[in-house]
């Protein structure tokens, strides 16, 4: 394993072995003629398994355990016959690789117990292919809620809701099959629920322009009723959403990989309650001076401010951190970090972004780190220093996991877990813990 820290945090003791100082390229994004610039000093550490890396809590197997986990981790909190974690698999299973719902259990002696907890069985039947994490809707019998890409009657993705058992593995109490048109099709983001257990999510693609749809599920009895909230028009209001969504003040937001003024992806609003209501109110610009393609779900801190990262775009077209200010009835976008700007720092981030109360943002790239362009992803945590932040890296290197594409999840307690597609020890992914005290702070995980 290779540890990289960088700047003033350490998450663990080592030798250091090499030093570089660098400043981030980072230029003056659109609508923001004072952005900073980000600054490191790069230590490079070794041998850190003992000393402040992370702990691989599973590597997966394939079949039967999962493969692949695009998923973050959501913990159970007062279910006892739910584990305490819990994620979900795109692949790996039965023998179509149709994903599964795993959980893990701590054991003695630091040993992580792993459970599947159900297994999709694919078209025409079930869901196939779990790329969001179990939501709880309910607190008696029902485990939770989750999406699937495909599977259902139309091979274009599912709600599933499941069913806890006191032992063996879960049933499934509920499945809506999306048609395509014009209720919308492969719903890849997480789920967001609210205190009247509706449901709100979207789909990349379907609906009336076939470029996606945000939608409400609304429980009726022991079903739901779905309720297209919005249809994008691939347009300059976005099209392609490709991650959940948040609630606030009453007003959804999210994002859609492409579309948008420039074509770069946007960042969009939708109400919760009245259909039809909706469309960008940020366009991305793209390279050099701004983002492009988010693929994740936005976060938000106490005073309103979005945060989330861009897979493309920024001075070395590897990505960015953005942040989102509300300025009246409007959001000014700041660019926080280019990734590229440093050497070993990530590429292409995917995942949402962890907050703490000291203004630390944790998250994950899906490539780079101390491998440069070849490299297997990273976790890293953006710190405040001054007027610039300052970066620590955790480089991924295959055997710990690889190509992280969710972001950071944090339990109650504020250890940290992180999952990767691939690597592990049969190169179907892992499931990795930072543990608290190596935290600079206590990490708020995105609500989707």
């Amino acid at each position: 394993m290779t540890f990289l820290h960088q700047g003033r945090f350490t998450l663990g003791v080592a030798v250091a072995v090499a030093i570089l100082t660098g400043c981030g390229g980072s230029q003056p994004p659109i609508g923001t003629p004072n952005a900073t610039q980000p600054e490191s000093t790069r230590m490079q550490h070794q041998n850190t398994d003992a000393k402040g890396g992370p702990e691989v809590l599973h590597s997966f197997l394939g079949s039967p355990d999962g493969a692949q986990p695009w998923s973050g981790i959501a913990f159970n909190r007062d279910n006892p016959n739910v584990p305490s974690d819990i994620g979900t698999t795109l692949r790996g299973g039965d023998s179509n690789n149709d994903g599964t719902v795993y959980g893990l259990t701590p054991g003695k002696k630091g040993a992580w117990n792993e459970s599947v907890l159900y297994t999709f069985s694919g078209y025409p039947n079930d869901g196939s292919e779990p790329t969001g994490t179990v939501n709880r809707i309910r607190k008696v019998s029902p485990a939770g809620v989750v999406t699937t890409i495909a599977g259902g009657t139309s091979n274009n993705g599912t709600v599933v809701e499941l069913t806890s058992t006191s032992s063996g593995p879960w049933t499934e109490s509920f499945i809506y099959s999306f048609k395509g048109t014009p209720d919308g099709a492969n719903p890849y983001g997480d789920l967001l629920v609210d205190k009247q257990n509706n449901v709100y999510g979207t789909t990349s693609a379907g609906g009336t322009d076939n470029a996606g749809t945000v939608y409400r599920m609304s429980p009726k009895g022991s079903s739901f009723t779905e309720t297209v909230l919005y249809s994008f028009q691939s347009g300059t209001d976005g099209d392609q959403p490709n991650a959940g969504l948040i609630l606030e003040k009453g007003v959804l937001y999210g994002t859609t990989i492409v579309g948008g003024s420039s074509g770069y992806g946007t960042v969009f609003k939708s109400s919760p309650s009245k259909a039809g209501q909706g469309g960008s109110f940020y366009s991305f610009q793209g390279p050099p001076n701004d983002g492009s393609r988010p693929h994740s779900c936005l976060n938000a801190d106490s005073h309103g401010a979005l945060y989330g990262t861009t897979s493309e775009g920024g001075t070395q077209n590897l990505g960015t951190v953005y942040k989102l200010t509300p300025n009246g009835s409007s959001y000014t976008e700041s660019v926080l970090w280019n990734f590229g700007s440093i050497s070993g720092d990530g590429a292409y981030p995917l995942g949402s972004l962890g907050l703490d109360s000291k203004g630390d943002i944790y998250g994950t790239t899906s490539g780079g780190g101390s491998g440069g362009s070849s490299g297997y992803g990273t976790f890293f945590i953006l710190a405040p220093s001054g007027s610039t932040y300052r970066e620590t890296v955790y480089s991924y290197e295959g055997t710990d996991g690889a190509y992280p594409y969710a972001g950071p999840s944090a339990d109650s307690k504020g250890n940290v877990y992180v999952t990767t597609e691939g690597g592990g020890t049969k190169n179907n992914g892992s499931v990795s813990q930072y543990l608290r005290r190596k935290m600079p702070g206590k990490m708020r995980s995105a609500t989707c």
